[in-house]
């Protein structure tokens, strides 16, 4: 999948949520291409319910703003060594109280939930360079959006929550870490990528590299971070955004 490099995740145990498409199946692709056992969770019923290349990989269902169902489905696993806290979006209109509640729900809640609860298979991980979980962050997290009440600053938090867990559990084993994706093409952000051409126009303005992301860019980097080659690399929130933080309206 990525060109120039390689990685070996032979013997991985890895769980990707939210990984039918997008930035989650890219990562569960690359992790299952490099030799890991990966499992993946969806919202619909079974794996046949997706056209995408799922081929090779365990699916599960699994609704990340159930908090019980994310304690259940942790018990129901025997081993991990890496989690990918992809699983999230914008729902509905986010000024409406229901809307942003849900919003932080599945996008920060579950993060800490379902990371807490695979603490303790994580902390019995023998692979190399520790552990990893791993969240998908955000511009948002950095720059406000109107549109986005609730899901900007659940992804703000995200980056927050990254740090505490680095240094919380760090000498554990367990490193923690995030990418925040810049203006990536996903099932979310499609329909703005073709019909609004002009804000499209002033993201790429912005941005030192002149197009906008593909999930490969983003799951390249979530690779690197779980690998032996950022062993020492823990409580960092990694921007993959083309240089998006680096530039000037």
């Amino acid at each position: 999948m990525f060109k120039g490099i390689t990685y070996d995740y032979s013997g991985a145990k890895i769980l990707v949520t939210g990984g039918t498409s997008g930035i989650g199946l890219a990562c569960a692709q690359g992790y299952r291409d490099a030799g890991g056992e990966v499992i993946i969770t969806g919202r619909s019923s079974g794996a046949a319910d997706y056209d995408a290349d799922l081929s090779n990989m365990a699916y599960r269902h699994l609704d990340v703003g159930d908090r019980s169902a994310l304690y259940a489905f942790a018990g129901s696993l025997k081993q991990l060594d890496i989690l990918i806290n992809n699983a999230g979006g914008a729902h509905g209109n986010e000024w409406e109280a229901d809307s942003f509640d849900h919003s932080v729900q599945v996008n920060l809640s579950s993060v800490f939930h379902l990371s807490s609860a695979c603490k303790e298979l994580l902390c019995a991980s023998a692979f190399p360079g520790g552990a990893s979980v791993v969240g998908i962050a955000s511009m948002t997290s950095y720059f406000g959006f109107e549109w986005t009440p609730g899901y900007g600053p659940a992804k703000a938090g995200l980056v927050q929550l990254i740090k505490t867990l680095g240094m919380s559990w760090g000498q554990l084993g367990i490193r923690a870490n995030a990418v925040a994706a810049g203006l990536t093409r996903s099932n979310l952000t499609t329909p703005m990528l073709d019909n609004m051409p002009e804000m499209v126009e002033e993201t790429l303005k912005r941005q030192g590299l002149k197009r906008t992301g593909e999930p490969e860019d983003i799951a390249s980097a979530v690779l690197f971070l779980t690998s032996p080659a950022a062993a020492w690399i823990t409580g960092q929130t990694l921007p993959v955004d083309g240089g998006f933080t680096s530039g000037m309206n």
